[in-house]
């Protein structure tokens, strides 16, 4: 059996193999080389992209200090989620109404301890008051509550807790 191999070996590989084995070892060594210049230069392109990321706040000047009013009037009894996606706050079953506005998002959410929704809140821009009519409607069918103010409006920390309290069952 072991003659059977060898004689076999010898056929396909002539000249006692010297060029195949040769052939093999520089396509695997050029392979290796092209392997390392591919992730040096994804490094270097991590490096130049990076260059273009950087970190940014979550909330603007106006939505940071409502921000601050909404946890001064809520205090320990409700949870206030910014910036929240359409998608966590209502299903439905109708795409071709939901896929524009799937990816949206609410300016802050009010939930109870239970992290059930009492109501949506709005900051509206005195330039385009009626950027969130869609989203209100669909809120409002869903069952949400939205309150709306004016980033503009003179506002009282206890205002808003008046306005939120009002929603609360019981």
């Amino acid at each position: 059996m072991e003659n059977t191999i060898t004689t076999l070996v010898q056929k396909l590989i002539p000249n006692g193999g010297f060029v195949m084995i040769w052939s093999i070892v520089s396509v695997l060594i050029s392979l290796f080389l092209i392997l390392c210049f591919l992730a040096w230069l994804s490094d270097k392109q991590r490096e130049y992209i990076g260059k273009f990321y950087r970190p940014k706040k979550v909330l603007s000047e106006a939505e940071s200090t409502f921000f601050n009013l909404l946890k001064e009037g809520c205090g320990d009894k409700f949870f206030i989620f910014p910036h929240v996606s359409m998608k966590a706050l209502i299903e439905t079953n109708h795409l071709d109404v939901w896929a524009p506005i799937n990816l949206k998002r609410v300016d802050f959410v009010i939930c109870d301890r239970d992290t059930n929704i009492i109501c949506v809140v709005e900051l509206e821009n005195a330039d385009n008051p009626k950027r969130h009519k869609r989203r209100e409607k669909l809120l409002h069918s869903a069952g949400i509550n939205v309150l709306k103010y004016k980033t503009d409006e003179s506002l009282t920390s206890s205002k808003i807790y008046e306005d939120i309290s009002s929603f609360v069952k019981g």
